[in-house]
């Protein structure tokens, strides 16, 4: 059984690196710090989920992957921050040569979500870097949407969970090309 956690509690697991679940816009995320390859590939492991599809990354505003995606244009950033309030969407964006591969598997792109979730948007300012956001679960099986579940999922492999309502979305977001406008995930 996993503990309950404050959001400095899970700011500090991060900074331990250690793996939290945390409420999403969604459904609960399984995270850690985005720039640590190894934790990735736990995450996968423990989900589940094949390196080559790489994950999620979570961030509270686009300077934080600066040096991960190729720089966007004025319409491409709007787009971002219009289309459907710009917070319940997965973008795909093309990544630079520095994104870790385990973040963007087998794809030229790197999926991106810019949260304004009040959980996840603090957890990525008070760590100071991109989370790895993927839904708590494991591959194939329902995303976890209450707490009483996510204490339950993966005890010893988890720091805990931290305290928080889901954002009111009925499912994990819509992923969407920035370039192409081709939507993977609707």
């Amino acid at each position: 059984m996993n503990k309950l956690l404050t959001v400095e509690e899970g700011i500090a697991a991060l900074a331990h690196q250690e793996l939290i679940l945390y409420p999403t816009e969604g459904v609960y995320g399984i995270g850690a710090d985005a720039r640590n390859v190894e934790l990735a590939k736990i995450i996968c492991k423990i989900k589940g989920r094949p390196l080559s599809k790489g994950l999620i990354v979570l961030a509270d505003s686009l300077e934080r992957l600066q040096d991960w995606i190729l720089p966007l244009t004025d319409d491409q950033k709007a787009l971002m921050k219009t289309l459907d309030f710009g917070f319940h969407h997965t973008w795909l964006l093309p990544r630079t040569e520095l994104c870790p591969d385990v973040l963007s598997g087998d794809s030229p792109d790197l999926a991106v979500r810019l949260t304004t979730h009040p959980v996840a948007k603090a957890l990525c300012e008070g760590f100071g870097a991109p989370l790895i956001s993927t839904s708590a679960n494991i591959q194939g099986e329902p995303a976890i949407i209450s707490e009483e579940d996510a204490l339950k999922f993966c005890g010893s492999k988890i720091a805990g969970v931290v305290a928080g309502k889901l954002g009111g979305i009925p499912q994990a977001t819509k992923i969407q090309h920035i370039i192409t406008g081709k939507v993977y995930r609707a």
